[in-house]
């Protein structure tokens, strides 16, 4: 059976699940893209700079999986627990689709079953973005669908 890892508490990392095992250029350039600072505060220059941790799934188990197989792994219940989204609120998936365009993109899989459908979106800020403000309780995912 799949696992993924249960989040800590306070501000957990990213979670990021490569699910493309096809071509490990495209790897490195989503991770080496998601590795740039993000600006969170444009006004304070260099200042505003931060780099999210990132935890990085990197199995040939999870290759081509699906949100529904990622939000199954992530709320199966442990000796029998409730379901729970396992403390994450968005997980992103490095999928084929995202690996083979020109500037990576990535797959966010909200873990509220309320929310909408996985939102694809660029890996350069938006990823960072979205982690921090779902963190905070600033936005919710239905916001990112938006923009």
């Amino acid at each position: 059976m799949r696992v993924l890892p249960k989040a800590h508490e306070g501000h957990p990392p990213m979670l990021l699940v490569r699910t493309h095992y096809g071509d490990d250029d495209a790897w490195r350039r989503v991770r080496d893209t998601l590795d740039q600072p993000w600006v969170f505060d444009e006004r304070d220059g260099d200042e505003g700079r931060v780099k999210e941790e990132i935890l990085c799934v990197d199995d040939p188990e999870w290759a081509e999986a699906t949100p529904a197989d990622i939000l199954a792994a992530l709320t199966a219940p442990e000796r029998g627990d409730e379901p729970d989204d396992g403390g994450w609120d968005v997980v992103f998936l490095a999928d084929r689709d995202g690996m083979e365009g020109t500037e990576p993109t990535l797959l966010a899989v909200s873990t509220d079953l309320e929310e909408t459908e996985a939102i694809r979106i660029p890996a350069l800020e938006t990823p960072h973005e979205m982690h921090c403000n779902l963190a905070l309780a600033n936005m919710d995912f239905c916001d990112f669908a938006d923009l």
